[in-house]
């Protein structure tokens, strides 16, 4: 077997943690530009990196049952509890089952309903910035997709439980991010109030959802939302249904796993359509078949908008990484990969791949027209993971994000403020360093 390259700087490494801290993104470049496509490093542990697709191949599908889910899902499991994204072996396939019937294809056609609605409302509060100063657009992106989580999650919520909710979000990821990357800075967030912020905030969200189950219950009433779904879904095995904490851990993490991927998404793809007038021209052309929102059957009428979509995720994954621990020895693509190994497998670099990628860092829709899908290995793309545990809401994403892209760049246009530069600095999904800011026309 081959031995895995070593990425360390200077002589003992023990810069590379906070280097890391400091820029993931330009940290882990380095290692694959220096040792290529596979490398090991030492992050306060050791790990294994790579953007190989045989690697992705082999953990998330072929072997999947030799690795768990790595250390990023344990620190989100304070607020994500036991749901699908956090558990792991025969409770994970049981709440898979439970869970998979609110994403068939019949009921995403019902809840496009519910997010065209909000979408034409969010269109005409967008024209409030129209000709006036830049706006974060990452905020904005985010504003509309928490209103079509929570409206196809929980139906009606007022505008104040809203807007704490998401204050909340971004506050505790930030803060769950800190915990891992800086694990020095734990003792001073017990200090400085960090934690008891964090344990508030978790504390109002629980008692709001578990309102809303308990008034459900109550109520008698069965509306069309997903939190319906989650109270009558019944495993056939064994007649069970899920009891209020089941229920509250996967109404959150289709939540927190829905809403901000869309969001943070289709804000990197606004920035760089900002850039590109003829691919906006395009997508404009094929508007041309609705008037202020496309229909269910309308966007599946629109296929450059959707290869639109899919190159940006391409350049831009939201879920940039994913870690997963071995849980036997193994060899994957040569490498000996012994029982406990922590293994990162970057989806940002495998997208950007060059032995991958015809001119990997050019932003081109034409990476997904029919001919060039037809020839591309499978795992050289992923943003939504792959094998059993592949994203369950990925085509509710994939379908929010081309109608709010298409009802958009029908209505608007979107330029880059030069004062404000936008860099990428990672968190649990790819945010921006200090958020992107566009000027709507």
């Amino acid at each position: 077997m081959r031995n895995i390259p070593v990425y360390k700087l200077g002589r003992l490494g023990v810069l590379a943690p906070f280097k890391f801290a400091k820029n993931p993104l330009h940290f882990l470049h380095e290692g694959f530009e220096s040792c290529g496509d596979t490398f090991q490093m030492r992050l306060f542990r050791e790990f294994v990196v790579s953007r190989d697709p045989g690697f992705f191949r082999h953990i998330l599908q072929q072997q999947n049952r030799n690795f768990k889910k790595g250390s990023s899902s344990k620190m989100l499991r304070p607020v994500l509890g036991n749901g699908l994204v956090t558990s792991d072996g025969d409770f994970w396939l049981r709440q898979r089952r439970l869970v998979q019937p609110a994403f068939h294809r019949e009921r995403l056609q019902e809840l496009f309903l519910e997010m065209g609605k909000l979408t034409a409302a969010f269109l005409d509060e967008m024209e409030a910035f129209r000709g006036k100063d830049a706006v974060d657009i990452d905020a904005k992106m985010m504003g509309v997709t928490s209103d079509i989580a929570l409206k196809t999650l929980f139906g009606n919520m007022t505008m104040e439980d809203k807007a704490r909710i998401y204050q909340q979000v971004t506050r505790t990821q930030k803060y769950l991010v800190t915990r891992v990357r800086r694990p020095y800075r734990v003792p001073i967030m017990a200090i400085n109030g960090e934690n008891r912020r964090f344990e508030t905030d978790l504390a109002f969200f629980n008692k709001l959802v578990f309102e809303f189950i308990h008034q459900r219950r109550i109520s008698g009433e069965k509306p069309n939302d997903l939190l319906q779904l989650l109270l009558d879904s019944t495993d056939e095995e064994t007649g069970e249904r899920m009891n209020d904490q089941q229920i509250r851990d996967e109404a959150i993490t289709m939540f927190a796993a829905g809403h901000e991927t869309s969001a943070t998404g289709l804000s990197w793809l606004l920035y760089e359509l900002a850039k590109q007038p003829e691919i906006v021209a395009k997508i404009r052309a094929e508007s041309a078949i609705f008037d202020n929102v496309p229909t269910f059957q309308q966007l599946m009428q629109m296929p450059y908008t959707r290869q639109v979509v899919e190159e940006g995720l391409r350049l831009y994954p939201p879920a940039w990484t994913m870690t997963r621990e071995a849980i036997v020895d193994q060899e994957i693509e040569g490498f000996g990969i012994k029982s406990g190994t922590s293994v990162f497998l970057s989806v940002f670099e495998l997208h950007r791949n060059p032995n991958l990628w015809k001119n990997p860092l050019t932003f081109d829709p034409e990476n997904f027209n029919a001919e060039n899908v037809k020839d591309r290995a499978k795992f050289n793309y992923l943003p939504f993971g792959a094998g059993p545990r592949i994203c369950i809401g990925q085509q509710f994403a994939m379908m929010e994000m081309q109608l709010l892209l298409a009802a958009l760049v029908k209505r608007f246009s979107f330029e880059s403020d030069p004062r404000h530069p936008v860099g990428m600095h990672p968190q649990i999904v790819l945010k921006s360093t200090n958020g992107i800011k566009l000027f709507v026309r």
